[in-house]
């Protein structure tokens, strides 16, 4: 999921609540013609942002308005901590509710037909149960809206402070607008045609209509725009914002910070997905079309990207497959994916991801459906390209043979968070975190004759449900009491290492690594020489 984030590949339920992704690359560099179309809505932008501007007078007064309409609304609702803790008990009748649902739905409807019929009682009280809580907290909340009504008072008092504040809002903004004014709103003006002078016409004009609206609210919040990181907040919200550089007679120049984590227009991914960022996927045949030549399929993607003629493409094509260690291309150019082995089809899979020499590569498990001669074989072509062509890789991965073999550094995630950071010596020989221990603890190189193979005890947790403290807590044979209440934060242990656990708190008790991964290097060195004898 994180790295989809990368490409824009989310599903349609899937969104970024908050953070950056931010990649640098050429593509940053952005050049808009000063055309009769951009210099005619570089004039609109400029009138309705001096009118706009005015509001900014009175940005002090109109907060306090907002205050004051806060302070009403919230009389009539729940507080934050009533509504949480509601529907907190709510989703967790739900959840209690879906799991007896699920259980029932795997028993057999012939042999367990007298426990099937008693948990289906038991989901019919359930449901009553969260009927009865939801209609508590609709209850509660209509006796809000009713008391809050009721309260003549407070309601007169509400009124007469708001008129005096809305006379004063008025004076405020009647006002002019200062040159200095009209010479940041023409900057912003080239901006906002920087941003959106490349989508096209109603797309563009839906843009700036709320572009506007953004920065009008801005104004009245009292925002100093003339900041670019103020203005890039204002921006960010409706496009990917272009910061202005300077302009000609012909062109504007600006400079646009990739922020994957904000880009809204779709054809801005087409520039990055598979042209900058490129992934490979587990399974070669639900990445290939069954349909269409390994050589079409492959010089299809050049043409879109690399824009050059039929020729050239087939070109790079016989040359990237090459590349990938494609026997005689030019004879095989013309395949059908059924005509080649696993190997060979996850061998074209990474020759379409690399045709456009992208600058990062995400490789999700990438030799899972293969044999382990192939995987070996996979890998080392991975590697050998990455320092032909110069690209970054990001593997997914659970295999740690793999991660040992292709890593510099690692990121270790548990209950979706990354829970230890490192470089792959870090990792393998200073691991701090107890998943990591046991991650490591599972290799089968370390087992010797006669032991039990190492597994984690328990399951993983449910990520529907509200995660209290450490979320490996319940699997953890080192856990605290802290560790089941509060969430750890992410300790520093040197420039490049960190870990999110409570036993680097300089309070909790030392504990050791388990005894099968101390010395790790030395265990992991005569396991290879076993191996080689």
């Amino acid at each position: 999921v994180f790295t989809k984030t990368f490409a824009g590949m989310l599903d349609e339920n899937g969104f970024i609540a908050n953070g950056d992704i931010i990649f640098n690359d050429d593509l940053s560099e952005t050049y808009v013609n000063k055309d009769a179309r951009c210099m005619q809505l570089m004039d609109e932008a400029v009138r309705a942002l001096n009118e706009n501007t005015k509001l900014e007078a009175g940005s002090d007064i109109y907060n306090r308005m907002e205050a004051l309409r806060r302070e009403k609304e919230e009389r009539a609702v729940l507080s934050a901590e009533e509504d949480e803790k509601l529907s907190a008990e709510i989703d967790r009748m739900v959840f209690d509710r879906t799991e007896k649902n699920n259980y029932r739905m795997t028993l057999d409807s012939k042999k367990d037909k007298e426990e099937i019929k008693a948990l289906g009682l038991e989901i019919k009280d359930m449901d009553k149960a969260i009927k009865a809580k939801q209609d508590e907290k609709k209850a509660i909340i209509r006796q809000r809206r009713e008391s809050a009504k009721n309260d003549t008072e407070y309601n007169n008092r509400f009124n007469a402070r708001m008129a005096r504040l809305e006379e004063e809002y008025k004076s405020a903004v009647s006002g002019d607008v200062s040159e200095e004014k009209v010479a940041r709103n023409e900057l912003i003006a080239k901006e906002i045609y920087l941003s959106i002078g490349r989508y096209s016409g109603s797309k563009r004009n839906k843009a700036l209509k709320a572009l506007l609206e953004q920065l009008k609210k801005a104004m009245q919040a009292g925002k100093d725009l003339s900041d670019p990181e103020v203005r890039r907040s204002v921006f960010d919200r409706e496009v990917l914002y272009v910061r202005y550089i300077d302009e000609d007679d012909e062109r504007l120049h600006g400079e646009a910070m990739l922020n994957l984590a904000k880009i809204k227009y779709a054809d801005d991914w087409t520039k990055i997905r598979g042209n900058r960022i490129a992934t490979v996927f587990q399974d070669p045949m639900t990445s290939l079309n069954p349909v269409l030549t390994i050589g079409k399929q492959i010089s299809t993607v050049i043409i879109k990207h690399q824009k050059c003629s039929q020729g050239e493409a087939k070109k790079r094509t016989l040359d990237i497959m090459a590349k990938v260690g494609i026997p005689e291309p030019e004879k095989r150019y013309d395949d059908y994916p059924f005509m080649y082995s696993g190997g060979m089809r996850q061998r074209i899979v990474i020759a379409i991801a690399l045709s456009c020499q992208p600058k990062i590569l995400i490789c999700d498990e990438p030799t899972t459906a293969l044999d382990v001669t192939i995987q070996a074989q996979i890998i080392r072509l991975i590697k050998d390209l990455q320092h032909q062509l110069g690209y970054t890789t990001v593997y997914i991965t659970h295999d740690l043979g793999v991660v040992a073999n292709v890593a510099e550094r690692v990121a270790v995630l548990y209950g979706g968070q990354i829970v230890e950071l490192g470089t792959v010596e870090d990792i393998f020989y200073e691991p701090k975190h107890p998943y990591t221990w046991a991650l490591l603890s599972s290799l089968t190189q370390l087992a010797e004759k006669g032991d039990d193979l190492f597994s984690i005890p328990g399951t993983p947790p449910s990520l529907y449900n509200k995660i209290i403290g450490d979320a490996f807590a319940p699997r953890n044979a080192y856990a605290m009491a802290i560790d089941r209440v509060k969430e750890p934060p992410m300790f520093q242990i040197n420039d490049h290492h960190w870990a999110k656990t409570w036993l680097l708190d300089p309070r909790a008790p030392e504990v050791e690594p388990p005894k099968i991964i101390q010395n790790l290097h030395e265990k992991m060195l005569k396991s290879y020489v076993n191996v080689e004898g």
